[in-house]
């Protein structure tokens, strides 16, 4: 028997929960369908996993800095395996209240594979659907490439290290994104081997470049080899390592590594007969209201290609529910971009290279860390922030490397939004002594009267 429905869902991810969450709110019936575990690729496989082994690394990690605070303190062991433990632990409270929510909101969440008959009509496991609307929210996969095939022993991606239960002693990371640089730091914290290669010439090469430069440097001193302009152009697979061939400048070398993180981007990944139009890519296409070429199918997050990052699909899901049923959407953003390394690296806006090839003549101006009180204080006074504007004074980019660089720049974000100018950020009071107030000290050297700068 075919079932109605306002709204079906399909992916229970970022823009999946919050559109079935919007409907919700605006009293429309509400089914999602999630094969892979409610909260998508970000709760389960991303973020929050993430995150939770990258704040266990960094606590061990700063514990060799105890000694500057007067405090002496013997590491006997390390139990990767607990640490592991403890992240899928904090995954599963999370899910367990996204969970909650829907049932409160009498959201159904099934947890099944969807398929399009060839009727319109939707197929969650034995159940049929007849959706007035459907979102489209299935999101990505790791990519891989010919010849560096993941076997889940030797060549891992980034969801089988994840759930590793033990460290390498040597690991090998192809690909130097967000993805590959967030790993590094976690293994490197624990005293593991780490090269990175990196095709293009700087990683992170969608940051600010001397945003790169910067994590460069920090790599170098935490023992991290950095390989840019380079190419893995074999991977042998021996019984208990791998021996990694790489191309640069016209020079070939060999890595001997234990594991290999092959961490090359996403690709889309669609319901089995998905009827609406893709781009060359393999992306969905969409208009402005989150619209596929079929009006009654939206699609929004990671599956419609553009920047991958959770908090812009909430706000794609949200506006694709709004534009179902009548209400006011936004199709653009100033989106901040965090890499949770150490430091820590968070962007908005354009870069310098982009604003000079969109604007032309462009001002920018740089407040070092080292002259901020709390940074100084905390010992993490290596990064700086740095402004990009137009000579009248408009903001193009914002760019911080260093302490709770992944926190202070949704303030930077808000002024973006807000349209706020040179001028009128310089008459802001921010408290001292914080990293916060670095940014004042950027804006002011950007209007060329630095207070605690030249």
């Amino acid at each position: 028997m075919t079932q109605q429905v306002d709204l079906l869902v399909i992916g229970g991810g970022p823009a999946g929960y919050s559109a079935a969450i919007r409907a919700s709110h605006l009293g429309k019936s509400v089914v999602v369908a999630e094969k892979n575990g409610l909260g998508g690729t970000c709760l389960n496989r991303g973020c929050i996993p993430t995150k939770a082994l990258l704040e266990s690394a960094h606590f061990y990690s700063n514990l060799k800095s105890a000694p500057v605070h007067g405090v002496t303190v013997q590491v006997q062991d390390l139990d990767y395996a607990q640490v592991v433990q403890g992240k899928d632990q904090i995954v599963h409270n999370l899910v367990k209240g996204l969970q909650f929510l829907m049932d409160k909101r009498k959201i159904k969440v099934l947890g099944e594979e969807a398929s399009f008959l060839p009727s319109g009509e939707v197929q969650v496991g034995t159940e049929v659907f007849r959706a007035a609307n459907v979102l489209v929210a299935t999101g990505t996969v790791p990519f891989e490439l010919p010849g560096l095939e993941v076997d889940g022993r030797i060549v891992v991606n980034s969801d089988q290290l994840l759930d590793r239960p033990t460290l390498p002693k040597s690991l090998v990371i192809v690909g130097g994104g967000v993805i590959g640089c967030e790993f590094a730091t976690i293994f490197a914290s624990y005293g593991v081997q780490v090269t990175i290669v990196e095709l293009m010439k700087q990683i992170l090469p969608t940051e600010d470049g001397e945003i790169s430069q910067a994590l460069a440097r920090e790599f170098k001193k935490r023992r991290v080899k950095v390989l840019t302009g380079a190419k893995v152009a074999e991977i042998q697979r021996l019984e208990d390592c791998a021996k990694v061939l790489v191309d640069q400048d016209g020079r070939s070398s060999e890595i001997e590594a234990e594991l290999v993180l092959v961490s090359v981007g996403r690709r889309p990944v669609l319901p089995q007969g998905f009827p609406a139009e893709l781009d060359a890519r393999g992306y969905v296409k969409v208009n402005e209201r989150f619209q596929t070429s079929l009006p009654q199918i939206y699609a929004a997050g990671d599956v419609i290609g553009g920047l991958q990052l959770a908090h812009l699909a909430f706000e794609e899901g949200w506006a694709a529910a709004n534009n179902m049923f009548g209400e006011p959407a936004r199709h653009e953003w100033f989106v901040p971009a965090c890499v949770y390394t150490k430091p820590e690296i968070a962007a908005v806006g354009l870069t310098e290279a982009q604003a000079r090839e969109k604007h032309g003549e462009v001002v920018t101006a740089k407040y070092s860390l080292k002259g901020n009180g709390r940074a100084v204080i905390a010992r993490e006074d290596s990064g700086f922030v740095k402004f990009v504007a137009k000579p009248s004074g408009e903001v193009l980019g914002v760019h911080i490397i260093g302490p709770q660089a992944t926190e202070l720049i949704a303030g930077a974000a808000l002024a973006l939004e807000q349209g706020v100018t040179l001028e009128d950020w310089a008459q802001v009071v921010y408290p001292h002594p914080t990293v916060s107030e670095s940014i004042k000290e950027a804006v002011l050297s950007a209007l060329g009267c630095g207070l605690h700068s030249l």
